[in-house]
């Protein structure tokens, strides 16, 4: 009987690499543009119809330009302005020096699109702009921050692979403990 606990050691292994192997898919999700903050138009094409992210990346522990930056999204060839879905809990991929975050999400379909940088942002992120604004009197240098297009994936994958990562542990030390003890 106390045997049967071993078989819990590699799958708690399995979900263990599966999981991994998501959260570094989630880490390196498809970038598809790239826009620097200081240019205040840019184009560009998407090749499938889905639901795609707006990152602003950026050098890590500088004031960063969110709130002054309102972002509006146009299908070229219709002229229809694309509705974006600003982030609750923003989701953020950091590095040693630089990082990004997610600021909206939208559903497109394959088609030419115009990205510009119109200086309205979102009351929360204007709200939040205010109180760094009070606390750090510098300007934003906007060279070292850039728009990103990138594929959407869901927070509830990074959610379920946490879990899975932590079952995958608790699994694999059973597996070891529990035919010592018994």
């Amino acid at each position: 009987m106390k045997y049967l606990f071993c078989i819990l050691i590699p799958i708690g292994l399995s979900v263990l690499v599966i999981s991994i192997k998501h959260i570094v898919r989630f880490a390196n999700a498809k970038m598809l543009y790239e826009m620097s903050c200081t240019s205040r138009d840019g184009i560009f094409t998407l090749i499938t119809q889905g639901k795609y992210g707006i990152w602003l990346s950026g050098k890590q522990f500088i004031k960063s330009p969110i709130g002054e930056l309102g972002i509006k999204l146009i299908n070229q060839q219709t002229g229809k302005n694309i509705p974006l879905s600003a982030k609750l809990l923003r989701t953020s991929v950091n590095g040693f020096e630089t990082g990004r975050i997610e600021l909206y999400s939208f559903w497109a379909e394959e088609g030419i699109y115009v990205i510009s940088l119109d200086g309205e942002g979102s009351t929360g992120d204007k709200v939040g702009a205010f109180v760094i604004n009070a606390i750090n009197k510098h300007p934003v240098n906007y060279s070292q921050f850039s728009i990103q297009i990138r594929e959407h994936i869901p927070v509830m994958v990074l959610v379920l692979c946490i879990l899975g990562i932590i079952l995958g542990f608790m699994a694999m030390a059973l597996g070891i403990i529990f035919p010592i003890v018994l």
